[in-house]
């Protein structure tokens, strides 16, 4: 086995498929607000009233 699949091997090795390469650790990690988080449901809730809407109108038609 090379050094390299040693290395994964024993987990010293992050792979990283096609992303960025400036560090092999660089995750995005981000974290939402709580007013994000409840505009999100806002818009979801909305889109969800709008496709009910829908289906009900194509339904009578």
């Amino acid at each position: 086995m090379t050094t390299l699949g040693l290395a994964a091997a024993r987990g010293e090795l992050e792979l990283n498929n096609g992303g960025d390469n400036r560090s092999p650790s660089s995750a995005m990690v981000t974290t939402l607000s709580q007013v994000e988080v409840l505009i999100a449901l806002v818009v979801a809730a909305h889109a969800g009233v709008l496709a009910i809407r829908l289906c009900v109108s194509l339904y009578n038609a």
